[in-house]
């Protein structure tokens, strides 16, 4: 589980960053540049074991393709979303449907002894619509509509990930470093078809590369290693509980370099904190009291 949390801690600073990146720099060539260093990285640790990775890739190449796939629909909607409806609302719709989603999963696999789950999942999905309605009381523009809508599907491409993911690594048998060195790939491919050209090399200055170098380290590279490892030790659905837990330190975050929360997020964002604490230790002691009878 620690990787989980580590994972939640990393992504809330990336987060931030994304936000205050996006003031001066494109989301999307900021994922170009963070992708293309993250697969760099990850080839050359696994540099000894590359034959080995894409054969088995090759082999398996539809589920390649559909991780490669949801990689990009989840990180170009992470890119996005942070700059138009703030990282602390993003991240909370993001992490809260992801977390929903682990829920209901949950509760679908074993109804008797998970019931409990699916009514937590229906407490997460007022608290979600709490925060639409305070993000509306901001701004009823589309921009608005669009940030919330590309946090919902980006929590959901996530969650899919995770399960495919972890059938793909059971399949393969490659390391958590190994997948995370082939999955950017369409990523690459797509942006650089797609984003424009005319003034690309404006971006190019020694602190956006910096910053960027930062971001994918921070991003890219050090939480989607905690990520897959977290998904070698525990499932899917544990993975996705906890990371519903990240918004929270996000939202600190932010008011810290940006003073920009409001009231009811904080409210919205200590009750979902508080809920998930309270289920957590409830299913603890319910799980406790079974055995011992």
């Amino acid at each position: 589980m620690i990787y989980s949390f580590l994972y939640v801690l990393i992504f809330s600073i990336a987060l931030v960053l994304i936000q205050k990146l996006d003031i001066s720099i494109p989301p999307l060539f900021s994922l170009l540049i963070t992708a293309s260093i993250a697969s760099i990285y990850f080839n050359l640790i696994n540099l000894h074991r590359l034959k080995e990775t894409y054969a088995d890739c090759w082999v398996n190449r539809k589920l390649w393709l559909i991780i490669m796939s949801l990689v990009l629909m989840m990180w170009g909607c992470t890119m996005i979303g942070p700059g138009i409806i703030g990282a602390s609302s993003f991240n909370f719709l993001y992490f809260s449907w992801l977390g929903m989603l682990g829920f209901i999963s949950l509760s679908a696999k074993d109804w008797q002894k998970n019931y409990s789950n699916f009514y937590f999942s229906i407490c997460l999905i007022i608290l979600i619509f709490a925060n639409i309605f305070v993000e509306f009381q901001k701004s009823f523009a589309n921009e608005a509509i669009i940030g919330i809508l590309l946090a919902i599907m980006g929590g959901t491409s996530s969650f899919v990930y995770f399960k495919i993911s972890q059938a793909f690594a059971k399949k393969t048998h490659l390391s958590a470093t190994q997948i995370l060195a082939v999955r950017f790939y369409l990523a690459i491919f797509v942006l650089i078809i797609f984003i424009p050209k005319h003034n690309i090399s404006d971006h190019f200055t020694l602190n956006s590369t910096l910053s960027l170098a930062l971001l994918a380290f921070c991003s890219l590279i050090i939480p989607l290693y905690f990520s897959q490892k977290a998904l070698e030790k525990i499932t899917s659905e544990q993975h996705a509980i906890i990371n519903s837990l990240c918004p929270a330190i996000t939202g600190i975050l932010q008011e810290i370099f940006f003073r920009d929360i409001r009231i009811e997020q904080i409210a919205i964002y200590l009750i979902y904190s508080i809920s998930i604490a309270i289920f957590h230790f409830a299913n603890k002691y319910n799980k406790k009291m079974m055995v011992n009878t």
